[in-house]
């Protein structure tokens, strides 16, 4: 454990700086509960139409899932280990023609902007290990991308919550392609 702190510690140092002003420059609209869009709102949106917080995006549909959050949660805790809660504030599936991306924005409630950057840095570099690929800035420098097999785990700050304030990150998982088009659309950088 203590390897994996020492060197995970100057790249979230360095990095820091950025991704806050990334996220402090990007608002986003407050979250939905995990896997819904809310108790009246829709579960499922036509190509082209926003899903809770999920922006709409040319040819892209959304449906709420919790079923790759609780993976992801799962994975997160572990890599943790108690060191902080991780919260999912929306998961979905992202389908574009026969493609599909599983979406899922999340943060760690109460953190300080410093922890929450450490936090994000760790479950990172912990699915580095378990994607068995090394990440790559990518996506005008915002995020971090991993690639392997035909598939893209995409990883990177999104963003505030309203109320809260809190930093919000968004994960990305589908093919090659269309998981890193559709990520630069989210985050509205230049792929």
């Amino acid at each position: 454990m203590s390897n994996r702190s020492a060197r995970l510690h100057p790249p979230a140092i360095l990095a820091f700086g950025a991704i806050v002003a990334l996220a402090a420059c990007t608002a986003t609209d407050s979250p939905t509960a995990s896997g819904s869009a809310g108790p009246f709102g829709p579960v499922v949106s036509s190509p082209g139409e926003g899903l809770g917080s999920l922006p709409g995006v040319e040819g892209v549909s959304y449906r709420a899932e919790d079923r790759a959050a609780h993976g992801f949660l799962a994975g997160a805790n572990e890599t943790l280990a108690g060191d902080a809660a991780v919260e999912i504030n929306q998961s979905a599936v992202a389908t574009s023609g026969s493609d599909e991306v599983s979406l899922i924005s999340f943060g760690f409630p109460g953190a300080a902007d410093a922890d929450a950057i450490d936090y994000f840095a760790r479950v990172l570099d912990d699915m580095e290990d378990g994607f068995q690929a090394g990440s790559q800035r990518g996506l005008g420098g915002g995020a971090y991308v991993m690639s392997a097999d035909g598939e893209s785990v995409v990883l990177a700050p999104w963003g505030r919550a309203a109320g809260s304030g809190n930093l919000v990150f968004l994960f990305a998982l589908g093919p090659t392609g269309i998981t890193e088009q559709l990520a630069a659309a989210i985050l509205g950088v230049e792929g």
